[in-house]
């Protein structure tokens, strides 16, 4: 028998039961049962809804109770928050995805009406949310920054242009450092290999060496003669005090068992005299010689430096070139474009600014992250950094770097942890250019131990909306 949330209380609440007789017989004297039905609803039988957190109110004409064994479904998935409000009124709320059909129900024998002895018919509500299309390709900047770009990048960019929207490319980090191990693991897990191959300069410092050279292009060329396209970020390491052989990126670096501050300032970058603009000049000059010899092969780049640059704007920088604020990144930014485009005319990349979208830990507000952004005229794309459950939708984080630049610039997921959901993206209209997941090591040895643990990527790269190697002519 069912149970109701009122029924403790029922003796005393329901109209017409009152108390038993000397002879603990029930007094059946009270009114007749009547029927509860429904006078509105709040979402109508067929209606378009924005997809957002809503409430769906349904009203009644009496007052009512709902019963705590039945199950109030969306789309099959019980509903956990069902209440009563103003008596008469059940109330629901839901965080809907665009571009979805629902089915709201509340089955018979759910809701009874206090004191009809009945219950009200069931009622179901189908609505969608339409689908809302974010981009409008109308407003999208066609061509890149550098005005003397070569025609490998061009083209690779027509690539990007043309799909943006339509279908997204996948990519992976290739490895630790100048390699494709992790990108061949993907391949043999999901039976395809992505279109976008990433490689780090993470040990600029350090080559040449019998373990590290980056004079030896024969990676990068072998995934872009392959059919993928290379993407360079540049975890650049600096010493952490003036002379000292202690390289890190970080900004926070731990010393005799206490974490201190790296006591290398982006803001003496550009200062002439001091010893990091010394460090910082010579290499570029280094990092230079290494990115002709990928421009003189004709190898397109996806160039993303400074990544991340804000870290968590409340919480601070995590890295080096973070710790003076977002102004003296932009200058370091724009002071790095000039270096590589202008002085050393490396016309074969493609320019990605990496938004950071966390303050607190959730989503940064529009005024902080335009604060942070270089400007239309040095970057190509921007992307975004996350590490979030795996085919899960982060449409709130692409319309957030979508507004920053007023659709002009494509959008990316330039690095992530799990993959996303891909078809979710493409109906709420906000599918990402590309996305490149970074690599995981366990004990030394590569493989999926945190992330897309799960089969994903075969999900991913089996989806017909995402771009693989060989998919297109980049």
């Amino acid at each position: 028998m069912k149970r109701y949330s009122y029924i403790l209380a029922a003796a005393l609440l329901l109209p017409g039961l009152t108390a038993c007789n000397q002879d603990h017989e029930p007094d059946w004297s009270e009114t007749a049962p009547f029927d509860i039905a429904v006078t509105a609803t709040s979402i109508t039988d067929g209606e378009e809804v924005a997809a957002d957190v809503i409430d769906i109110v349904v009203t009644y004409d009496h007052d009512i109770a709902i019963s705590q064994n039945a199950k109030i479904t969306l789309n099959g998935e019980e509903v956990d928050n069902p209440r009563v409000i103003n008596g008469n009124q059940l109330i629901a709320n839901f965080n809907l995805s665009r571009g979805q059909r629902y089915v709201f129900n509340i089955p018979a024998n759910t809701v009874a009406g206090i004191g009809s002895k009945t219950f009200a018919p069931e009622l179901t509500i189908n609505f969608n949310t339409g689908k809302v299309q974010i981009i409008d390709k109308s407003k999208l900047t066609t061509t890149l920054v550098n005005a003397n770009a070569s025609a490998e990048v061009k083209n690779l960019y027509d690539v990007f242009v043309h799909n943006y929207g339509v279908k997204q490319i996948s990519g992976v980090m290739g490895g630790v450092a100048w390699d494709t191990e992790f990108s061949d693991l993907v391949y043999e897990s999901a039976g395809k290999y992505p279109a976008i191959v990433g490689f780090d300069y993470i040990h600029l410092a350090s080559s040449p060496a019998n373990w590290i050279d980056y004079g030896d292009i024969t990676p990068v060329k072998g995934v872009w003669d392959a059919g993928s396209v290379p993407a360079m970020t540049w975890h650049w390491n600096v010493p952490v005090a003036e002379g000292s052989d202690n390289l890190t990126s970080s900004q926070k670096i731990t010393v005799d068992g206490k974490e201190v501050e790296n006591q290398f300032k982006a803001s003496n970058v550009l200062v002439e005299g001091t010893w990091e603009n010394t460090v910082a000049n010579a290499d570029v000059e280094k990092l230079a010689g290494y990115l002709k010899l990928l421009r003189d092969a004709n190898i397109p780049v996806i160039w993303r430096p400074f990544h991340e640059a804000a870290g968590d704007y409340s919480w601070g920088a995590w890295f080096w070139w973070g710790n003076s604020g977002v102004d003296v990144t932009k200058q370091l930014w724009d002071w790095l474009y000039n270096k590589l485009t202008v002085e050393h005319g490396i016309n074969n990349l493609i320019w990605v600014w990496t938004v950071q979208t966390s303050d607190e830990g959730k989503l940064a507000s529009i005024d902080k992250v335009k604060a942070a952004y270089p400007g239309d005229d040095k970057v190509d794309m921007v992307g975004a950094d996350l590490y979030v459950d795996a085919l899960t939708n982060q449409t709130a984080q692409f319309e957030l770097l979508y507004n920053l630049v007023e659709g002009k610039k494509m959008v990316a997921l330039s690095e992530c942890g799990n993959l996303l959901d891909v078809q979710s993206a493409f109906n709420d209209g906000a599918l990402w250019s590309y996305f490149m997941s970074w690599y995981e090591m366990t004990d030394g040895k590569y493989g999926f131990k945190d992330w897309n643990k799960n089969n994903e990527w075969k999900t991913v790269l089996d989806n017909p909306l995402v771009i693989n190697r060989g998919d297109v002519k980049f």
